[in-house]
């Protein structure tokens, strides 16, 4: 090959290399672009969920507490027309007043100063307050702005009391005769407290409420309260409400003194508003570093790759003077995957920084994401240099790995036998649905006194073992079967499940005996991986199953019954259907249970509560929080464990302040479940079940329960549903049913005997 045709192959190569590195650059900042891009809209979601949640709950208090006072004005305004219709003396007005006010402090509101007004010339109070001689109630804001809104309730901006500090707004409305006005002061202390609190958790950095002209009703710094933003310039407060005002969207972006902002408004009361403001400078502040640091990388790799490009043609040219043709392209190849190598692991050393260094849930999401994607990429590049040399050899191992990359696996254990142990029937419910594609023989108890006795009739060969319940918790369940010698079930792995999994957790149930644990919502993999773990290995058989080559599979499809939920802000129904597996079925019928047992575990907690039992108050709320985190109520869960922190720590008067609010807030969640299972109607035109018929439905129904299989439950009263029970069955049928839902196997038999004794 003569000098001009080595130039002209030279200045060739090197085009191809410039195009191919351009490529590589191009693809490497398109990665950059796209990952960022997911997640600031990841981040900038999260923190407008956060402020929905925040601002949509102190609406709701807020619109619930002042429509209780706005109630007591109504009524009051109500009585004193008819008062005024007849003529009744001054002495019977006041009287009623007073009376009024003191019922109203019993029942309602210990914290109510007292109904008071102007009513037929003459000044009346509820407290019997002597207002000193030069008072002129028709002069006070009390009086005259009721009489610019006549016949409607009307709200004054609130003050701060001088004597007492309290933040206070008066309610009042006017009476019939166009005169009178009627009106009671009500404390915001709850309502700023509550705002307080919403900051202090971390759900906001700015909480507040204003009304519609502007004014501060309360405020996360309480120096705020009573401002009036309408009326000033310059303050973020100010700026928040102007753009209120002049864009009326719910959410958005605003930036005040070079700190950017995204804020949230729940309107209540026609023109009032709660807000949630969230500092976006700060909280997407720490991807600024990883910017830094992925720029850093991007520009090191473009470097070490043109150097590495040009190292490699210029060896491949010199190389293809001594060898064939075929020679020099292999060892091109085996030569470009080698030193590609270095990149690679540059780019992973990178991301490890990333991990160690970042706090960001997102994040290290995505940056775990990378570091499984470059490893698969190194494992490629190591294959590719083995096979360099040969073509058809690398044909093969691209096929084999598209094969290997289409098919994973799964086991299966039918002659497993598996207790599971947990005062929550819906967990019970999940974690049998977790293992169904398993075909493991799973048996369960409601309680740790029944786990005792189960274990000592039954050999397993795992045991998952709830930690907090009623009577016998997990740890008191574990050492009684292994301290028992003549527990058939001594030596059996017991695995602790948990919701409550800290740093540390795993050690302390070591250290308790436990072989291992598990977090609660369970993970499905995480689960397969321990069973797996502590199965005996004949028992356990491995088969490919399908892998799902496509995000779309991935995706939940929430079903047209259950989109009803997806309207209420307190339900994440692709959280809840993720816990169960993926099956909207499963999470459907774990919503069953939830709905069916709210009223008991609602009078169960306000029993607790009344009678000061803080210790079950924290072991029925413990439940109550990993039943929410089950349905994708997140919200609910947070709230519960809170109250079983303090619980916990034995700090009553936080439970005292929070038990009300929580139990509304979990009662609400009777509204949208309603629509999913309306109160079953007995239908008139079902045929009525004979003897005959409910004999078998008892005995197929009593086998069942004493082998604990739930399957063969569900079975039996499905073939019931068609049927109408005659009407002194129907009070037993709707146990049995309760019972059976909850995995009682025990209360399922006791229910039997009593009518076969009757």
């Amino acid at each position: 090959m003569n000098t001009k045709e080595k130039k002209i192959k030279w200045n060739s190569t090197l085009m191809k290399t410039y195009l191919a590195g351009f490529f590589v650059i191009a693809f490497f900042i398109a990665v950059v672009v796209l990952f960022y891009r997911m997640v600031y809209t990841e981040r900038t979601n999260s923190i407008i969920k956060d402020g929905k949640i925040s601002a949509s709950k102190s609406a709701d208090e807020f619109d619930k507490y002042l429509s209780t006072n706005t109630d007591i004005v109504n009524i009051a305004a109500y009585t004193l027309d008819e008062m005024l219709a007849e003529n009744r003396s001054e002495k019977e007005i006041q009287d009623y007043l007073v009376a009024q006010s003191t019922a109203v402090r019993k029942s309602v509101n210990e914290n109510m100063t007292g109904l008071y007004g102007y009513i037929n010339g003459r000044f009346y109070s509820g407290t019997n307050w002597v207002p000193p001689e030069d008072y002129d109630a028709t002069a006070r804001p009390w009086y005259q702005k009721p009489m610019g809104n006549k016949g409607k309730i009307t709200i004054l901006e609130p003050y701060v009391d001088v004597q007492s500090g309290n933040t206070m707004l008066a309610i009042g409305k006017t009476l019939s005769d166009k005169q009178s006005v009627i009106s009671v002061d009500v404390s915001l202390d709850k309502m700023q407290t509550l705002t307080e609190e919403i900051v202090r958790f971390e759900n906001a950095d700015i909480e507040m409420v204003i009304d519609g002209d502007g004014t501060v009703v309360t405020h996360s710094d309480i120096n705020e309260v009573g401002k009036e933003y309408s009326k000033e310039d310059g303050s973020l407060g100010a700026l928040i409400f102007s753009t209120i005002m002049e864009t009326g969207n719910d959410f958005f972006d605003i930036e005040y003194e070079g700190t950017k902002y995204i804020v949230y408004c729940a309107p209540f009361l026609d023109d009032w508003r709660c807000i949630s403001v969230k500092n976006s400078s700060q909280e997407l502040g720490s991807l600024n570093r990883l910017v830094f640091i992925t720029i850093a990388i991007i520009v090191l790799i473009i470097i070490m790759i043109s150097a590495i490009m040009m190292g490699i043609i210029k060896r491949s040219i010199i190389t293809d003077k001594a060898v064939a043709q075929n020679e020099a392209k292999s060892l091109f190849l085996s030569n470009m995957s080698h030193e590609l190598r270095t990149p690679i692991n540059v780019v992973l050393g990178f991301n490890e920084m990333i991990i160690r260094e970042s706090r960001d849930p997102a994040i290290l999401s995505h940056s775990e994401n990378i570091k499984s994607a470059g490893m698969k990429l190194l494992e490629f590049v190591d294959e590719l240099l083995a096979v360099s040399e040969n073509k058809e050899d690398y044909e093969k191992v691209l096929s084999e790995k598209d094969n290997k990359e289409s098919v994973e696996k799964t086991f299966l254990a039918p002659t497993a036998h598996i207790l599971v142990v947990d005062d929550n029937p819906m967990n019970l419910i999940v974690f049998k649905n977790l293992t169904k594609r398993n075909e493991v023989w799973i048996d369960t108890a409601d309680g740790g006194e029944d786990a005792v006795l189960v274990a000592k009739r039954n050999k397993y060969d795992i045991i998952f073992l709830d930690h907090m319940m009623p009577g016998k918790d997990g740890i008191e369940v574990l050492h009684d079967i292994r301290e028992n010698d003549e527990c058939i079930n001594q030596k059996t792995p017991i695995i602790c499940l948990t919701a409550n999994a800290i740093s540390g957790a795993r050690e302390r149930y070591i250290a308790e005996g436990f072989d291992d644990y598990i977090n609660k919502p369970i993970d499905p993999d995480a689960l397969e991986d321990l069973i797996i773990k502590f199965l005996p290995s004949e028992k356990v058989r491995f088969v490919e199953k399908e892998k799902r080559k496509t995000e779309a599979l991935d995706k939940i499809v929430i079903p047209d019954d259950l989109l009803p939920l997806t309207e209420y802000t307190f339900f994440d129904v692709e959280r809840g259907i993720r816990n169960n597996g993926g099956s909207p079925e499963s999470y459907k019928t774990l919503l069953q249970v939830f709905h069916d047992s709210m009223d008991d575990i609602s009078y169960e907690l306000e029993g607790y509560f009344h009678e000061s039992d803080w210790k079950s108050y924290t072991v029925r709320v413990h439940a109550l929080k990993s039943s929410a985190r089950i349905i994708g109520a997140p919200g609910l869960a947070e709230e519960a464990s809170r109250l079983e922190e303090a619980g916990k720590r034995n700090d009553i008067d936080y439970i005292k302040q929070h038990h009300e609010s929580f139990i509304r807030e979990y009662r609400q969640f009777a509204i949208p479940l309603e629509k999913i299972f309306p109160k079953e109607d007995i239908a008139e035109d079902k045929p009525v079940a004979d003897e005959d018929i409910i004999k078998e439905f008892y005995e197929e129904l009593y086998a069942a329960a004493e082998d604990m299989d739930c399957d063969r439950m569900e079975n039996v009263f499905e073939f019931t549903k068609d049927y109408s029970f005659p009407e002194e069955y129907r009070d037993d049928y709707a146990k049995l049913k309760d019972a059976a839902s909850k995995f009682l196997y025990d209360k399922v038999t006791d229910i039997i005997d009593a009518r076969r004794n009757a």
